[in-house]
């Protein structure tokens, strides 16, 4: 059975975890975990070293979205939590995760490769059209098509070095348009002849969600709503990355905004899926104090995918413990990571 929130909880709760208020101990972890209305039993869990999740399906804003969130307590300090998420790679559990770097210009996409166990994917590329197979847009499409007509008869190698080089020019466009105009910058996916999925819409629908960020973080809210405008306020990192998901190596672009001081740390990654099911991920990370200097992470995704059929929508109860999943594991994975610094540390 799905775990999900009361109802009259709402979207005040995101204030709640991401105010000012929290990080200038006015109002204590107890009193946010009362917001939530958790339980005494979910309380003593929490406590115990578990993570809490919820399926938050009252805030989903399309048919193709699944939102859920988690909560977790770790014993640290906030300069440690800051250190680790400015060298975080991504907040996709390592589990999915097979390659990545970093990216500041178009050079950086040269690593964007198939391998040689991956052919059968290489060959779905070949055969892409307007459909649910691939995130594509229309002209990303006739681009992939036109790269890898010459190569129809080609041998294996020279297949995957053509497929490899037009995944690679279709990230390397979206992190171009990404840059200069934001959500709006991505183009729609093209699903069939008349259907077009606008993915920078749906995330924008996603963040508004949000909206009482901009009341006690209007800085970082405006970036996440409006990059490029005002991305000063907050620290930018974006990288491509390489996954497995639903038995499907799949290539992301992504991009995280992170603001963070003595008194929170807060940031957001979006994630672009170039093919499988998945459109795009987005999730957000609140750090606030809890009780004897341990810190309460909160982690918020939303993820949007090809659930707007009838099948997708006998399938959307699997979907949403798949979200909470998506959110327990990346505290889980940030809680093991914290746990191996402080090991590190005491070697040291």
């Amino acid at each position: 059975m799905l775990q999900t929130r009361p109802q009259a909880i709402g979207v005040c709760l995101a204030m709640a975890f991401f105010s000012t208020a929290p990080v200038h101990a006015q109002v204590s972890g107890e009193e946010l975990l009362d917001a939530y209305a958790v339980t005494q039993d979910e309380v003593e869990q929490l406590e115990g070293g578990n993570v809490l999740a919820y399926s938050d399906k009252q805030y989903e804003s399309t048919e193709r979205e699944l939102a859920a969130d988690a909560m977790v307590l770790i014993d640290t300090d906030l300069a440690s939590i800051r250190e680790l998420v400015k060298g975080a790679t991504t907040l996709i559990p390592v589990k999915y995760m097979i390659d990545h770097a970093e990216v500041h210009s178009a050079a950086d996409f040269e690593g964007v490769e198939y391998l040689d166990d991956e052919y059968e994917e290489v060959e779905k590329l070949f055969d892409a059209k307007a459909g649910k197979r691939f995130n594509l847009s229309e002209s990303e499409l006739a681009e992939l098509q036109a790269q890898l007509k010459p190569y129809s008869k080609a041998g294996r190698a020279k297949k995957i070095g053509a497929a490899s080089a037009a995944i690679r020019q279709i990230l390397r466009g979206r992190f171009e348009q990404y840059q200069t105009a934001g959500l709006q910058g991505i183009e729609p996916y093209k699903r069939s002849r008349r259907k077009q999925i606008d993915i920078g819409e749906e995330l924008r629908l996603t963040t508004r969600t949000f909206t009482v960020l901009a009341e006690d973080f209007p800085g970082f809210y405006n970036a996440m709503m409006n990059f490029p405008d005002g991305a000063d306020c907050c620290d930018h990192s974006f990288r491509w990355l390489k996954a497995e998901v639903r038995d499907r190596p799949v290539f992301v672009l992504t991009h995280t905004i992170s603001q963070a001081s003595d008194e929170f740390v807060l940031l957001t990654e979006r994630h672009y899926f170039a093919s499988n099911q998945l459109n795009s991920i987005q999730i957000t990370l609140g750090w606030v104090p809890y009780a004897d200097g341990t810190y309460m992470g909160v982690a918020m995704s939303a993820s949007t995918d090809v659930l707007d059929s009838m099948m997708g929508r006998m399938l959307r109860p699997v979907g949403r413990n798949k979200a909470k999943d998506l959110v327990t594991d990346v505290l889980q994975d940030i809680r093991t990571e914290m746990s191996d610094s402080d090991i590190e540390a005491a070697e040291e």
